[in-house]
């Protein structure tokens, strides 16, 4: 059992102070698991617990590939002149050893699998193909030696390959895909750092491709012009690229810059970056059933079909909203719209994109409860609950633009400041100086370490305590204060909840609890 004492701080007990620092890693809110439909959720919150991460971590990725398994067959139509595509682009941050790549593969792997086998399909078929053209050649030289009225014979064309993933995202690979197929692509990034760059270095820094994305991201269409190839010019009617991959803090705030801040790509990415935890062993495992029935999910999506024009073209069938589901919408635009008013020019892009994603996010659930059920009329439109789930998932979404941007205006000793706290939140939020020397370089030797610790303490941020163990010698320990201590005297998390972190350099004002910057 262990009997803790609080310590008062350099002579001055700070324990009931109240101040307004949240720290970057910690979420405003936990993901809202509650707004994905039966199967989804359950999964999402399966494989998190198995894994040992934080269940936007298998979130995030899942609603990119649900996305691209509904492809370009279903849109969500708010009124006439707007509708919005299945497309998500979706980066998960965390440092390494956040378990990224194995949240990621938790997603991945129902479009994986799927894709496995239509590849073998598309083997086969190619294998035919080469058997039926063996034919054509021998019966279109009869029929020219014959010097035959008839028309020739009939050529057969190559077999189609239903692609759902691909990892090259230059734009000449991605047209080449796109051309050969009606139903859109996802690309997956294990880090992302090297799509961001490569989106100025393919074209030799001039940004070529930049407008080729940015258009990908509405299925607008897309017209590439190859220099090599049978064909060098390709259109594609409807260019949806759905987006997935994984970032370190650090890189993606010197990655994104000022440039991809202004011109629109950040502004079209859902982030997702939860407080670290402690890792700890478990033998939790997802049970198969769960995980049938969201591939189930898969299933259905892929085999949906598309509308035809009337030129017998694929074309994707809208869902319009239900009279209480288009309430539920104006209310909620119009409320999002008075908040983007308030912002800074980087948020209110954000919040810009942010409306199309709670309507494409209302979709997603939407077509994921249908294909979960034996309702078809849930399949037609969106309904109310539908529409809410999106908005909730929005709202969230909202509030991680809001912590990650602020990454991007720290200086170095904000940055080391909450890398400490970070630190600290992954040993359990607790921690000796010992133990802080011993784990992080820069913290050395003993003295420095406790000293950096009295610097957080002195900004309201912990408090030292003596820990004694039964049987044992007591120690000094810094404990960081509970989240709900932290944060409940701001009422409006954002950018400016950052500021106290530069109490730590001697800048905080104690009269009013809120950091100079």
């Amino acid at each position: 059992m262990n009997h803790l004492r609080t310590l008062p701080l350099n002579g001055s007990d700070r324990t009931g102070d109240k101040t307004t620092y949240r720290p970057a890693v910690a979420p405003v809110a936990p993901f809202p698991t509650e707004a994905l439909p039966g199967p989804v959720g359950a999964y999402v919150v399966a494989a998190a617990t198995a894994i040992g991460c934080d269940p936007s971590f298998i979130a995030l990725p899942m609603l990119a590939c649900l996305a691209r398994a509904i492809g370009n067959k279903r849109i969500i139509r708010l009124k006439r002149t707007w509708t919005e595509p299945a497309i998500v682009w979706a980066a998960i941050i965390g440092k390494s050893g956040t378990h990224k790549t194995p949240a990621l593969q938790a997603a991945m792997q129902f479009l994986q699998l799927r894709e496995k086998l239509s590849l073998a399909a598309h083997a086969d078929a190619l294998a035919k193909h080469e058997q039926d053209l063996a034919l054509y050649d021998r019966d279109f030289g009869e029929w020219r030696r014959s010097k035959s009225s008839d028309p020739p014979p009939w050529k057969p064309e190559p077999p189609r390959c239903n692609r759902m993933l691909t990892s090259d995202a230059t734009i000449e690979a991605l047209a080449a895909l796109l051309a050969n197929q009606d139903d859109g692509i996802l690309v997956m990034r294990d880090e992302l750092a090297g799509w961001i760059n490569g989106i100025a270095e393919y074209k030799g820094g001039q940004g070529g491709d930049l407008s080729h994305w940015l258009a990908s991201w509405s299925a607008a269409p897309m017209t590439v012009d190859r220099k090599t190839g049978a064909v060098r010019m390709l259109h594609i009617p409807r260019a949806a690229v759905s987006l997935v991959g994984g970032i370190q803090p650090g890189v993606l705030r010197s990655a994104i810059g000022r440039e991809h801040m202004q011109d629109g790509l950040c502004a079209r990415l859902l982030l997702a970056m939860p407080a670290p935890r402690p890792v700890r062993w478990t033998e939790a495992t997802v049970d198969p059933a769960i995980e049938a029935k969201l591939g189930d999910v898969f299933d259905r999506f892929l085999s949906l079909e598309a509308a035809v024009d009337a030129e017998g073209n694929p074309e994707p069938y809208p869902l319009d909203l239900t009279p209480e589901a288009k309430a539920v919408w104006i209310d909620w635009y119009n409320r999002h719209r008075e908040e983007s008013a308030d912002l800074g020019d980087d948020l209110a892009a954000a919040w810009s994109k942010l409306e199309a994603y709670a309507a494409r996010l209302a979709l997603i659930v939407q077509l994921s409860a249908w294909a979960a059920g034996d309702d078809a009329a849930a399949g037609a439109a969106v309904d109310e609950a539908s529409m809410r789930a999106g908005i909730a998932l929005a709202d969230w979404f909202g509030l991680e633009a809001k912590r990650v941007y602020g990454l991007f205006g720290e200086n170095d000793q904000e940055r080391e400041t909450r890398e400490l706290v970070e630190l600290i939140l992954r040993k359990g939020g607790a921690i000796t100086a010992r133990e802080l020397m011993r784990t992080s370089r820069q913290h050395q030797p003993a003295a420095v370490a406790e000293a950096a610790l009295n610097a957080l303490g002195q900004a309201g941020l912990g408090r030292w305590e003596v820990d004694v163990e039964t049987g044992g010698r007591p120690r000094s320990l810094f404990r960081l204060l509970t989240p709900l201590t932290l944060t409940e005297a701001s009422e409006s998390p954002g950018l400016e909840t950052f500021g106290n972190v530069n109490a730590v350099n001697g800048s905080l004002n104690h009269a009013d609890g809120k950091g100079e910057r």
